[in-house]
């Protein structure tokens, strides 16, 4: 009568909102969401780094291309028809025109400057996370101390991580946490799929510019 009347028991781990968390249930929260942040950090860090060096290579085919085709048209002007010379130089010029673009103003927007201030916030955070860990605060004081201190940690910061990254922290932490060999296969699966979306959002541009270009030069060389 009293589960009529009252309604089903909480589920297990329930506690109700308008009621503080006991001290051990916050440090769990804390621990859990600390980790998560240090994660998108280091996510945001390694994107950043990878921004960088796509930059850099960008560089390198606007060089490689307006320094090698016009060598290669040169050896083989004989062999070559005023056609297949201008399909060449066609796709050359735009990519390389277009690589160098893309690299100047990815070099603009300093991204090897925050790549190192995304670690370096990276390891604040996951200091104050192995104190948090190792102390066990005993009371709110000790836990608000740590709180003040990871605090000032994102502060140095100044800019947020992006959502990509924390939905790639998720994704790794729920690899992380899979109880049993089914769920660790989803979580796998997650995963990869936000390390492909994180790769799309970081390349593909440069993939445009690097594929578009010579397609149509090929399609112009055989008409």
């Amino acid at each position: 009568m009293s589960r009529d009347r009252f309604g089903p028991p909480p589920p297990p781990g329930y506690w109700p909102s308008n009621q503080p968390l006991p001290l051990e249930r916050m440090v769990a929260k804390f621990l859990r969401d600390w980790k998560l942040v240090k994660r998108a950090r280091f996510n945001a860090a390694k994107r950043f780094e990878h921004k960088n060096d796509a930059s850099v290579l960008a560089f390198a085919v606007a060089g490689l291309t307006g320094f090698l085709v016009p060598v290669y048209t040169l050896i083989f002007r004989d062999d070559l028809t005023i056609h297949q010379r201008n399909a060449l130089e066609f796709a050359s010029q735009i990519t390389g025109a277009m690589s160098l673009i893309l690299g100047l103003v990815e070099q603009a927007k300093e991204h090897s400057t925050k790549s190192k201030r995304f670690d370096t916030c990276g390891r604040q955070v996951n200091s104050v996370l192995r104190k948090l860990s190792s102390s066990n605060p005993r009371s709110e004081d000790e836990l608000d101390r740590l709180v003040a201190e990871y605090e000032r940690a994102l502060e140095k910061c100044e800019v947020n991580h992006d959502d990509i990254d924390y939905d790639l922290a998720k994704a790794q932490q729920s690899l992380e946490d899979a109880p049993d060999s089914l769920s660790r296969k989803a979580a796998e699966i997650q995963l990869k799929r936000v390390k492909q979306r994180a790769w799309l959002q970081t390349y593909w541009l440069y993939a445009i510019i690097w594929i578009v270009p010579p397609l149509i030069g090929v399609v112009l060389w055989f008409r």
